[in-house]
């Protein structure tokens, strides 16, 4: 039935390649908390290996990547506002899953320190990227479970990001308890290389998902947004 003021009701059926897009976003948001997680488990390691203390720790998990994921996730948010949001989720997948890479390679807490950053700069595209993009493929009255799916993968990210780095630094370490282990990686740096993997692989699929129509759930708001940088640089810079 036509709404009062003569427009169609918004669609309540899930648009097509909702239940695709939602296991890809849910992954991202897995993915996002594995590689920013990943750190508290090999921080003795890490310590050790380095030379560092809690303080330095601290300036990792705090100024560093706190610090630029907050920053960037104002302009970021910005310009998925305005832009391809499957494409702005696939390079921030890369430039992230880089960065965690680069923690592998680390022999110095400057070099880690850069690695954190990176981090940081490229998880910020994944809530308003991520949010919006499945908003516009399921309906409101479905949304608390999707919500429910999101949460459940970031659960699952952290307990993940515990395991996969507990286990990858140990079963790198035995094997090569007795000899020179190649490029003489350590343990932890073997973990950040095995976490950064899968991130390579899911930004390709990302890249597969079709842009859904913006504001498609409301009839209102099925029009186009214009793509515009420069009010992004503009919220930057304030």
């Amino acid at each position: 039935m036509a709404a009062a003021d003569g427009m169609a009701p918004p669609s309540q059926a899930i648009a097509r390649g909702g239940w695709y897009a939602l296991v890809l976003v849910a992954l991202t948001n897995a993915m996002s908390l594995l590689d920013r997680q990943i750190l508290a488990i090999l921080a003795p390691a890490i310590k050790h290996d380095l030379g560092v203390g809690d303080a330095e720790m601290g300036l990792l998990y705090g100024t560093v990547f706190a610090l630029f994921y907050a920053l960037f996730s104002l302009p970021v948010g910005r310009l998925a506002d305005g832009w391809t949001r499957t494409r702005l989720l696939g390079i921030s997948l890369v430039l992230w899953s880089a960065a965690t890479g680069l923690g592998g390679l680390a022999t110095s807490f400057a070099l880690l320190a850069l690695s954190r950053l990176g981090v940081g700069i490229g998880e910020a595209a994944t809530q308003p990227a991520g949010t919006s993009l499945i908003y516009d493929f399921w309906p409101r009255h479905r949304r608390g479970f999707v919500m429910a799916v999101l949460a459940s993968a970031i659960a699952l990210g952290l307990g993940g990001s515990l395991i996969l780095g507990g286990v990858a630094a140990q079963a790198w370490t035995e094997h090569w308890a007795y000899g020179a282990a190649p490029w003489g990686l350590k343990g932890w740096q073997f973990a950040f290389l095995v976490a950064a993997a899968p991130g390579f692989v899911l930004a390709g699929f990302v890249g597969t998902m079709k842009e859904p129509v913006r504001g498609g759930w409301m009839v209102c708001l099925r029009r186009a947004i214009p793509i515009r940088f420069a009010p992004v640089w503009r919220c930057w810079a304030a």
